[in-house]
């Protein structure tokens, strides 16, 4: 009865996935061969971003894998100072650092300026799409590093093998986190929204993405011409990720189950100032200089009235309610896999990294395909863009959720049970207490995901509903960096409260007894 029930709920969960993101995006894939024709053109503007990505990443993955190895190797201040970099590059939304460095050449002065040139053009996308993919790519290396053997460095030294041999080595075992790191920063760079919304067009270089919201924006809507775009974004997106899924099995084949990772330990001094002063740079460019040049512009007067006042509780309701909804159905796609539902829960998974492969860009298209009729009529409505949300997010959420809730022995609620300790109890005194801590962490990453969100915002938002990303893009578009900047801040400290109360109430629920207030 019980794997009955649960493949219930798998099948209601699986025709929820078909509904919401399997039959969407046949709709919009297949409508270049309805139609028979469509924009075949806009080659330049995939052109111009395949060149950009590949150059990013070429760029971004040596110096990923640098940052892996000495964030999995080295211990002490600059190695947790690397680490922080790289997750605050990561959380960043792209859209506010490129506002951040608008802001710094919108003066006359700079402005014209060989930097300044440089900057609005190519020049100023390769830079941005280097911070942005050089936390992805040191991420994913990172990943791969992590399981690395210490029995080649521990044999070199023993046997004195000298520096430039050694090198070698060392590059040949990492090539496989180099190139797993390429593939996804040609990807990242290539499904890239935030950038080409903001610098793409004030430089007035055709980017794919940005062509493919042009098509979907302008009136008439060129449905079949934007599928056309969305089928060589997935294209890329296909190959790459072959590659990526190559190159990590050829890493896995070194690998077996005595290997000892490297043991952490303080590096040299002179290797550990390179890296602080590499550290420091990708920190001055990635954060402290764009959201200085924020604060700046945001104590500036404006010239009218605070434009989009409510975009910023508004967007941040959408991430509560989102996240709220991803966490859900993550939690229980991993209660129903470990139920025992396992055909459901197979076809579950496949749907899930596929849907991870699938930029948020085109799944909000195929939305205004699919629920923009009569049968389905949720486009324009607030629904529909929390639908978006939670497709996009679920499977962040999954992925967040899934250790926690395999650490959670079954024994312990079977125990509970026995004891004849009620239902209501056990939720909360057992697996709420154990859980509330990572669900904490996931909540909190996954409703800031949403709140900065760009692309699905940008699609599927309803009238008199603009969110916070479409709202500082929109400014940043008319080149009114001192509202843009002030929404900018003013969203960034609503999420830092929603932090900071989580925290606090994260804190006292999972305290002992004894020291909760009477």
């Amino acid at each position: 009865m019980r794997v009955g029930a649960a493949g219930l709920r798998a099948a209601i969960m699986a025709g929820l996935i078909a509904t919401f993101f399997v039959y969407p995006l046949l709709r919009l894939l297949v409508m270049p061969f309805l139609s028979g024709h469509g924009a075949a053109g806009d080659w330049p503007a995939f052109a111009v971003s395949l060149l950009l990505s590949v150059g990013t990443a070429i760029v971004a993955a040596p110096l990923g894998a640098l940052f892996a190895l000495f964030t999995t190797t080295a211990a002490g201040p600059v190695a947790r100072a690397a680490t922080l970099t790289l997750w605050g590059l990561f959380l960043t939304p792209s859209y506010m650092l490129t506002t951040g460095w608008m802001i710094i050449f919108s003066g006359h002065a700079l402005r014209a300026t060989l930097a300044g040139q440089a900057f609005f053009g190519v020049g100023g996308l390769l830079m941005l799409y280097v911070v942005k993919a050089l936390p992805f790519s040191a991420l994913v290396a990172r990943a791969t590093l992590a399981a690395a053997d210490s029995a080649p460095a521990e044999a070199a030294a023993i046997h004195g093998v000298p520096f430039i041999p050694r090198v070698r080595i060392g590059l040949r075992l990492l090539a496989p986190a180099m190139a797993v790191g390429f593939a996804i920063a040609v990807i990242e760079t290539m499904q890239e929204f935030g950038i080409p919304a903001t610098l793409g067009v004030t430089s007035h270089v055709p980017i794919l993405t940005y062509a493919i919201y042009q098509h979907l924006a302008e009136t008439p809507t060129d449905f079949a011409g934007a599928s056309i775009l969305c089928w060589r974004l997935i294209a890329v997106a296909a190959v790459f990720g072959g590659l990526a899924m190559a190159c990590r099995r050829q890493g896995a084949a070194i690998q077996h189950g005595r290997m000892r990772p490297p043991a952490r330990q303080r590096p040299a001094r002179r290797r550990e100032l390179a890296f602080a002063a590499l550290t420091c740079l990708f920190a001055l460019v990635g954060i402290v200089i764009p959201v200085a040049a924020l604060f700046v512009r945001a104590l500036q007067p404006l010239t009218a009235s605070m434009p989009h006042p409510g975009a910023v509780l508004r967007s941040l309701g959408f991430g509560m309610v989102g996240a709220t909804m991803s966490l859900g159905v993550a939690v229980l796609i991993l209660r129903l896999r470990a139920a025992g539902a396992r055909r459901m829960t197979a076809v579950l998974d496949v749907a899930l990294v596929a849907n991870m492969a699938v930029p948020g860009l085109v799944l909000a298209a195929s939305y205004i395909v699919a629920f923009n009729n009569d049968l389905l009529p949720l486009y324009g409505t607030r629904l529909l863009l929390l639908i978006g949300y939670t497709a996009g997010m679920a499977p962040l959420a999954l992925r967040m959720m899934q250790g926690a809730l395999d650490d959670l022995d079954p024994n312990l609620v079977a125990a509970a049970r026995l004891h004849g300790l009620p239902r209501l109890t056990r939720l909360v005194d057992i697996e709420g207490m154990l859980l509330i801590r990572p669900f904490t962490y996931a909540y909190l990453l996954v409703a800031a995901a949403i709140m900065f969100e760009l692309p699905v915002s940008e699609l599927l938002y309803p009238p008199g509903a603009t969110p916070l990303g479409v709202a500082i893009v929109t400014l940043d578009q008319m080149s009114d960096y001192a509202a843009s900047a002030r929404l900018a801040l003013f969203g960034l400290g609503a999420m830092a409260g929603l932090a900071l109360l989580l925290a606090a109430g994260v804190a006292l629920l999972a305290a002992p007894r004894r020291l909760r207030p009477a």
